[in-house]
């Protein structure tokens, strides 16, 4: 059986993590990695070993030809990378929120459809040991019937200067620039936890 291409496009912070996982995974590989500041698709090349460097998606759809688009870009670049792989016939898993808005969503959603792609969004926890076993213990029956309350809770910490000092402080960060602000960013989180 022959390796399943992998590619990322967007190589900050979050791009280590899914680098990370695939690394994890039997019988995948990571051909190329881009974005737009060249030197950040080098440096994720030299720490995760990966053969090809690009500025341009095209050019790294068209060069590597990977099975599936890992896109971890800001937000409001996802629908026409996620597109444009779609297009290309590659699989996408996308980093959250999916897209800016629901049209831009059901957009992609079609055409994933129409291409026989498979589309999804990170929410990676979905698919943990413990979240697994739970969907097991309700198909069986073990945790059953209608629900009567429904709870979650996913937050930042804010008091994490890592993280907030970014954030709080510039007044552009793409997460300010969501329609929803940092709710918009992090809000799906929550729901994909009750509403799979």
């Amino acid at each position: 059986m022959s390796n399943l291409k992998i590619a990322i496009v967007g190589c900050g912070k979050i791009a280590d993590e899914h680098l990370q996982q695939i690394r994890r995974v039997h019988g995948c590989e990571v051909v190329g990695a881009c974005d737009l500041e060249p030197l950040m698709a080098r440096q994720a090349c030299e720490r995760f070993r990966i053969p090809k460097a690009f500025s341009s998606v095209s050019e790294l759809l068209d060069v590597c030809r990977p099975d599936v688009v890992h896109i971890t870009t800001p937000p409001q670049s996802h629908f026409a990378i996620a597109r444009q792989c779609l297009e290309h016939g590659s699989h996408v898993y996308v980093e959250k929120p999916f897209t800016v808005d629901a049209a831009q969503a059901e957009a992609l959603m079609r055409l994933a459809e129409q291409r026989q792609l498979k589309l999804t969004v990170g929410h990676d926890l979905q698919f943990s040991q413990a979240a697994r076993r739970l969907r097991r213990c309700v198909r069986s029956g073990y945790l059953g019937g209608d629900p009567v309350h429904m709870e979650s809770y996913y937050c930042y910490d804010l008091s994490d200067a890592r993280y907030a000092r970014v954030l709080l402080t510039d007044k552009q960060h793409r997460v300010r620039q969501l329609p929803g602000g940092l709710l918009h960013n992090v809000i799906s989180h929550g729901i994909a936890r009750i509403a799979e």
